[in-house]
């Protein structure tokens, strides 16, 4: 009798214990406005003109809309590039790219391969300057795709439905030079697209594959879904069977990689509670004030691929 006391008292416990683990405490943060700071999104490109997108930094929580977007503009800012012994002041302008509102753009300096170009921006409370070098383009083997269907009918658990058909991942094929120290980010379009998008990995470091030949998967860019709901997420990532598929492939440096995987770690963790805080890195040196963001070069080697 004392055993089966004892029994339905230990049971009673774990399920008081179960129940009050089970209670979530609504907590409420109220976290302290963020120092303000310039946010910069600068880049020169293979004979390209300068573009670069000059906003405020905002709260956490604050909402993320294009209208939000467009509040955070700096449009007094004095911006001026230097390279190949020109100088380019620039000039108020609006140019989208998805939610990137580029609002300064040059009117002299053009990129080329090998030029290093510094940027200096300076407004009532800050002065920011930060330095590139766009390098030689690197390229890709080649390009190829496989429908979804092929994948489904490989895996062999599954059979394909009619739509899996249309639906196609590209694949590129790259050998790396012998050295350490080539980084790449890619880019796509499609069809009558007119802006470039990447994906949410969109940079990559030779510093494991070095010398190596190694086939990646080209998702399509996730900025083609901003203002399309359409899209299922069984289709995410697809290009359609025949698309007409433009692919950037660029070259960048250190500073800009450090930047762009730092930033798709933070975005990978964001909500995450027991994912390490990601700091992320810049090459925006502040002299005077705070700045955030990237000032980076661009070798562009550009490729065309018909989805048949």
């Amino acid at each position: 009798m004392k055993s089966l006391i004892k029994l339905v008292f230990n049971v009673l416990c774990i399920i008081h214990f179960l129940f009050m683990s089970g209670c979530d405490r609504v907590i409420d943060l109220k976290l302290p406005p963020p120092k303000e700071a310039l946010v910069v999104y600068g880049l020169i490109e293979i004979d390209s003109l300068v573009k670069v997108s000059l906003t405020r930094n905002s709260p956490y929580f604050d909402p993320v809309d294009l209208q939000t977007v467009l509040g955070l503009q700096v449009t007094d800012a004095f911006i001026i590039v230097e390279g190949e012994g020109e100088i380019d002041t620039l000039l108020p302008s609006l140019e989208f790219q998805h939610y990137t509102p580029f609002n300064y753009k040059g009117t002299r300096i053009r990129g080329r391969v090998g030029g290093r170009y510094r940027i200096k921006i300076i407004t009532t409370e800050h002065e920011l300057e930060a330095e590139t070098i766009i390098l030689p383009p690197l390229k890709v083997d080649s390009i190829w795709h496989r429908t979804k269907s092929d994948l489904i009918i490989e895996a062999g658990n599954l059979l394909p439905t009619q739509r899996d058909f249309q639906l196609a991942s590209i694949y590129y094929r790259y050998s790396d030079g012998p050295l350490v120290g080539d980084r790449v980010r890619i880019f796509s379009r499609r069809n009558q697209e007119s802006q470039w998008s990447s994906g949410f990995a969109s940079a990559f470091s030779d510093e494991l594959i070095n010398g190596q030949t190694i086939d990646f998967v080209l998702p399509r860019g996730k900025e083609v879904y901003l203002f399309n709901d359409s899209t299922t997420f069984n289709e995410f990532g697809f290009f359609e069977v025949g698309d007409t598929v433009y692919v950037k492939v660029s070259s960048i440096d250190l500073a800009q990689y450090q930047f762009w995987n730092t930033l798709a770690s933070a975005i990978g963790g964001s909500g995450n509670p027991f994912a390490i805080p990601t700091v992320v890195a810049t090459n925006i040196r502040s002299k005077r004030g705070k700045g955030l963001g990237v000032w980076g070069g661009y070798g562009n080697q550009h490729y065309t691929y018909l989805i048949r």
